[in-house]
């Protein structure tokens, strides 16, 4: 049996509950910035502050990523499927990436797709959370744990609820670990 990865096919599972599993391009990573988007990842087209996502999908598509979620209609030389109704086989399989996923809202999206990812795999997670010390608290816990373990941390301070689910979608299956601040 091969090694469980995250897959466009699990993607589109996760948010329609539908499996197809042709859809096996295997998803790197995820990205809210289009400039951090990388070969096979996923970017997350969330409106900002200053700027909206969905902008820069294009970006993210020349980048390299190999898919999009969406929560408008957006025009380019790509593929769109809508998730926001179930999908035909003969809709999915005409999907050539990059394909931009039409959900209902991104931020919920990227949260449903990280909570069933996790789900499917057996790793045992260790949460830091607190008022003080988060950081430093996870990365001592995360150095003690990998001299023992393949083990995940969360970079940086993503804790909140953009960055949690984003470094859930690197946890794969090879991973026996993982250590995560939580922010909230």
């Amino acid at each position: 049996m091969g090694k469980q990865m995250l897959t466009l096919g699990t993607v589109v599972e996760a948010l329609t509950g539908q499996s197809f599993p042709f859809m096996d391009q295997v998803v790197t990573d995820g990205a809210i910035d289009s400039r951090l988007a990388i070969p096979g990842s996923m970017f997350v087209a969330l409106p900002g502050e200053r700027t909206d996502g969905h902008d820069h999908v294009g970006e993210a598509f020349e980048h390299g990523a190999l898919a999009a979620l969406v929560d408008r209609d957006l025009t380019g030389p790509w593929t769109t499927l809508d998730l926001r109704t179930e999908p035909t086989e003969a809709q999915v399989r005409a999907v050539k990436p990059p394909v931009c996923l039409r959900v209902a809202g991104t931020m919920a999206a990227l949260q449903a797709v990280a909570g069933y990812w996790r789900g499917k795999l057996h790793v045992r997670v260790i949460g830091i959370t607190g008022s003080v010390g988060k950081s430093s608290s996870k990365e001592l816990t995360a150095e003690v744990l990998e001299r023992r373990y393949r083990t995940l941390r969360n970079p940086g301070n993503l804790n909140n609820e953009i960055g949690l689910p984003l470094s859930m979608l690197c946890l794969t299956e090879m991973h026996q670990r993982a250590v995560l601040e939580m922010g909230f």
